[in-house]
């Protein structure tokens, strides 16, 4: 497993973390011997699983940032060579990075299956949200990674589209994300999870998780607070840039008072923030192009919590067409206050569809089965190659 992407780190909760550790984990824990080979986090990396983390080198902006991270590229594959001819791998699994090319290379060198999981085209994501100067650079050596993997596994149909558009030739499958059975299979009680969190128990409330970046719309779940109950409370596990931008929306508002802002939240505390909550949101809002896989789906469903999200790319399927939650118009605050007060005002029907959705989530989208089908295709993969 090789991750040389500098805002991933092992350990890590934010959500391309947790992807990372999960997936590893998964692989090991359908018998294989994993070595993970990334950039170390803050404290003791997951329990089990071997790891070759090597220093952040610090954070810089603008050009120095993007030569920053050519030189880790470098530095990650030089440093990583002879640990993996020692550890001798038939697959070297690696996760897209921002000029990163150290994985195919690494996987050239100790003759091993080289597999790239892409979550976007980063040279495009860095281009539309951060800027990238050096985009003809990452252009060139993304195209490099994805036309020479044995197999590029993609999280949803449109980022394989994606993939097949700038890449064409190669073969690409989709795995969607997952959830970590194990964390979700005891759940507190609401009103233990509550007073975990200092959460009022004869409140309704709302939950989100996630980062605070621009493609989340929480700015759509302040709008929609407007016109719900007074006892209705905005809980957010999360943070990010747009954190002061959105506090001050919440003021100007007249919500401020409403919204609880938790900061990041350990992933394992994860289940007992949801478990706090009447219903969970994922407010998408109206984006030119939506090809994400959302974590946070796949555990509001495991925890048995009534969902309400934005019909929008893969959100359809995940909640098979609105039979395990709720889909209303991205972007749209009065249609999302409609779904949330359906749900808080008859929620027997919202608790059985949520009981059903956490069934389906911890038999079909554990971590495990998702390992498991990105072996299956590289199997198929290494068949069809060697005919």
């Amino acid at each position: 497993m090789v991750c040389s992407d500098l805002g991933i780190r092992v350990p890590g909760d934010k959500g391309a973390s947790i992807h990372l550790q999960s997936i590893s984990k998964a692989f090991a824990a359908i018998g294989h011997d994993v070595l993970l080979v990334g950039v170390a986090g803050h404290g003791d990396p997951p329990d089990g699983l071997q790891t070759r983390l090597m220093t952040h080198p610090g954070r810089s902006a603008g050009l120095r940032r993007e030569i920053r991270k050519l030189r880790f590229t470098e530095r990650f594959e030089r440093q990583n060579r002879g640990a993996l001819n020692e550890f001798d791998p038939h697959l070297v699994y690696e996760r897209l990075a921002l000029f990163g090319t150290a994985g195919r290379r690494l996987a050239k060198a100790c003759g091993a299956t080289h597999v790239v999981e892409v979550n976007a085209l980063l040279s495009v994501e860095e281009q539309q949200w951060r800027g990238l100067r050096l985009s003809r650079v990452a252009t060139s050596r993304e195209r490099s990674v994805l036309d020479h993997a044995a197999l590029r596994v993609a999280v949803s149909d449109e980022v394989a589209s994606q993939i097949d558009e700038a890449s064409p030739g190669g073969r690409t499958v989709v795995v969607p994300n997952g959830v970590e059975r194990g964390l979700f299979a005891e759940l507190p009680s609401p009103s233990s999870a509550r007073a975990a969190f200092g959460l009022p128990v004869d409140a309704t409330i709302v939950g989100f998780t996630g980062a605070l970046r621009p493609w989340h719309g929480i700015e759509v779940a302040l709008e929609a607070l407007t016109t719900l109950a007074d006892r209705t409370i905005l809980a957010v596990a999360g943070d990010g840039p747009l954190r002061p931008e959105l506090e001050a929306l919440a003021r100007r508002l007249g919500v401020a008072d409403r919204v609880r802002w938790f900061g990041r939240v350990p992933h394992d505390r994860i289940p007992t923030f949801l478990a706090a909550v009447d219903v969970a949101i994922a407010p998408y809002p109206e984006l030119a192009s939506f090809a994400f896989s959302p974590l946070k789906l796949y555990e509001y469903l495991a925890a048995g919590v009534p969902v309400v999200a934005s019909d929008v790319g893969q959100v359809r399927g995940v909640l098979a067409d609105g039979a395990l939650g709720a889909l209303t118009t991205p972007g749209d605050p009065s249609e999302l206050a409609d779904a949330i007060r359906a749900v808080t005002t008859n929620p027997a029907p919202a608790r059985a569809r949520a009981a059903h959705a956490r069934d389906v989530a911890l038999e079909h989208h554990g971590w495990e089965q998702r390992a498991a089908e990105i072996l299956r295709q590289t199997q198929d993969t290494e068949v069809a190659l060697a005919r």
